[in-house]
């Protein structure tokens, strides 16, 4: 790019010109955009303005967010991004402070030591200040170090004085400074992959890294965060998905195994949902046209150090079936008024089935589509010459499944997974979609093109000892490309 369009960009910025406006006035992407601004600024910042503004001691009007009350389901979603104390979004990619608000609350207790390894802009930080936890942030960028610096450092009287916080520059691969065993939760939000790029010239930055090489970095991460954690601490991670070649990447599946291969058990998966996932204009009609699906959630996966060896509980079964036994005596078939154009599906407990097949059937299919599994009862097509559909209402029987698909399918056709998460009887929980998708994977017939998220609301409630509900399912759409 053109030098002198590089400073005039800088300039808009310092402005505070919105990316999107300096996209438009110099015909460049927001991918280059990010790349000038982190080389000028030495940090990813979404307003320049703000940051160029002499560091004075903040004013805090409120110190919690008005009617907060923890989260109680497996999915949560929050009307504003939060901006109590001293939170604010002006570091991009930093993620709301309700979310480790939440974490916080319900692993730690009162003066327990929290860590968190990406630490960015300091949002855990300030979360643990407020909440009376003890803190140590480390990022491997020094100017966010800096950034967390101002934005922890406020006087409120209500937060406790007995509470420490360290912060430093540091690599979460290598936490040798920390002590086996003395960490009661780790909170923290990685990169996903390159996707957001967070440091200009730091090799040692995972965001500048592909899937490949990040996953394998990140199971150094993971490793590191077992050490660190006394028995039954927790480590609470939230992971997206990534696009590339219109087919999703399930990146955060893939770094959920990396924790768990370094020993952790998995205590609870929380889908963080966009506040709204319906699209309009522009977006849904790409949505159609393209037949592609908005990325709208994120994996909060909140892992637990147990006893190796102790697990206890009933073993589940991987196919963790979703009854659909309701669908003998349905209408199979009808009008929709408008797709779902996201990876977040919101409907009701007595409608989600219907809802979920008109969805399907109209995205994925010209009529040709079947049922797969012992509770369809209700089979509205049996020639199976032309099935560019298959709906399988459970993860059972997986090599049948997988035969049926391969004899039935068209090239081209589309096989949907529908499933849900388990809670064992020792509490943890089975994720059954990332099994599925384990499973499946390198399957040269059949290549991952959704992952997506239903969430069921005014669903019933079945508690177990104070863990969360599970009130969300997945659809797995897989295409045959053979």
């Amino acid at each position: 790019m053109n030098q002198d369009i590089e400073k005039l960009i800088v300039q808009d910025k310092k402005n505070g010109l919105s990316d999107k406006d300096i996209g438009g006035k110099y015909g460049v992407t927001l991918k280059a955009i990010e790349r000038i601004v982190t080389r000028e600024f030495g940090v990813n910042i979404s307003n320049a303005a703000n940051h160029l503004l002499p560091s004075t001691k903040k004013t805090v009007k409120t110190i919690t967010p008005k009617g907060f009350t923890p989260e109680e389901t497996t999915v949560w979603s929050f009307k504003s991004r939060g901006s109590w104390a001293t939170h604010n979004g002006n570091y991009r990619g930093n993620w709301s402070p309700y979310i480790p608000r939440n974490v916080i609350l319900r692993y730690s207790k009162e003066h327990d030591l929290v860590v968190d390894y990406f630490c960015g802009a300091g949002t855990t930080g300030v979360e643990c200040k407020l909440l009376n936890r003890n803190f140590i942030g480390i990022d491997i960028n020094s100017v966010a170090i800096e950034l967390a610096t101002e934005n922890i450092d406020f006087k409120v009287s209500e937060t406790a004085a007995d509470t420490k916080t360290t912060l430093r520059v540091g690599d979460a691969r290598d936490l040798n400074y920390i002590n086996d065993a003395t960490v009661d939760l780790v909170c923290a939000h990685p990169p996903y992959a390159d996707i957001i790029r967070y440091t200009h010239d730091n090799e040692g930055d995972l965001s500048v890294y592909g899937v490949a090489k990040f996953l394998d970095e990140i199971g150094k991460v993971a490793r590191e965060s077992y050490r660190i954690l006394r028995q039954n601490g927790h480590c609470a991670i939230l992971i997206g998905d990534m696009r590339k070649n219109k087919n999703v990447v399930p990146l955060g599946f893939r770094t959920i195994e990396r924790y768990l291969a370094a020993g952790f058990v998995l205590k609870d998966l929380v889908i963080k949902r966009q506040h709204n996932c319906k699209t309009t204009g522009f977006w849904y009609s790409n949505s159609v046209k393209y037949n592609f699906l908005l990325l709208a959630h994120e994996y909060l996966a909140i892992f637990e150090k147990r006893k190796k060896g102790v697990r206890g509980g009933k073993e589940v079964a991987v196919s963790a079936p979703v009854s659909f036994n309701t669908y003998q005596g349905w209408q199979l078939t009808g009008e929709i008024n408008t797709l779902e154009s996201t990876t977040v599906w919101i409907f009701n407990e007595k409608d989600w089935q219907r809802d979920v097949t008109l969805n399907l059937t109209n995205r994925y299919s010209s009529g040709g589509y079947v049922f797969f599994g012992k509770d369809a009862q209700d089979k509205p097509k049996t020639d199976l010459t032309d099935t560019d559909l298959i709906i399988a209402p459970s993860g059972d029987n997986m090599d049948e499944l997988v035969s049926f698909a391969k004899k039935a399918l068209s090239t081209g056709g589309i096989l949907a997974i529908v499933c849900e998460d388990v809670r064992r009887g020792d509490g943890l929980i089975v994720p059954t979609a990332l099994k599925i998708e384990q499973r499946l994977r390198g399957n040269s017939a059949l290549e991952i093109k959704e992952l997506i998220v239903v969430s069921i609301e005014n669903g019933r409630r079945s508690t177990y000892h104070g863990s969360l509900d599970i009130t969300h399912k997945y659809i797995l759409i897989y295409r045959n490309c053979v």
